[in-house]
């Protein structure tokens, strides 16, 4: 029972990353859209399967816990490190904010805060470009920043659009 919910998990999660790589503009994967689909799928196996054995109830924490890891995590595919920083540095005068240019990326000051951004690329391997949007409190304008540069790329999953 428990290995029947595991294939269907893993074909979705196969068939999100086809739709990413087939994708010809450049992609921003959130890891909060993951959060969403392990919510939903763990909702789904909860409402469907009673009782809950103790594989799916395993499989269920390991989902949630790598929710919890990956809430923050954003990776950009098909574009270059030097493309992505000129995206940035267009948010970034788009804004106004006044960015100091570091190793590691840039370091924005937002009034009383701060915020940092880095672009470099993904951890163990994986194709992409890691970027980390931290500090900034509870600015505005760190949440503009992050907003504008998340509307320069296509989202990984796709939106309806509905017309009025």
């Amino acid at each position: 029972m428990v290995l029947r919910w595991i294939v269907a998990y893993l074909l979705i999660i196969a068939l999100w990353a086809v739709i990413i790589v087939r994708r010809p503009a450049p992609t921003l994967w959130k890891g909060s859209s993951l959060v969403v689909l392990n919510l939903l799928f763990v909702l789904a196996a909860a409402v469907s399967v009673r009782p809950a054995s103790p594989g799916l109830l395993a499989f269920a924490l390991v989902l949630v816990v790598i929710s919890i890891v990956l809430r923050k995590t954003w990776i950009l595919f098909r574009i270059s490190e030097p493309d992505s920083i000129a995206v940035l540095e267009r948010c970034l005068a788009q804004t106004r904010s006044s960015a100091k240019r570091i190793d590691e990326g840039y370091v924005v000051q937002l009034g009383e805060h701060e915020m940092r951004v880095t672009i470099a690329p993904s951890a163990i391997g994986m194709p992409g470009l890691r970027v980390r949007f931290t500090g900034g409190g509870n600015s505005r304008k760190a949440a503009l920043i992050r907003s504008l540069f998340t509307k320069q790329f296509c989202a990984s999953v796709p939106t309806p659009r509905f017309r009025a």
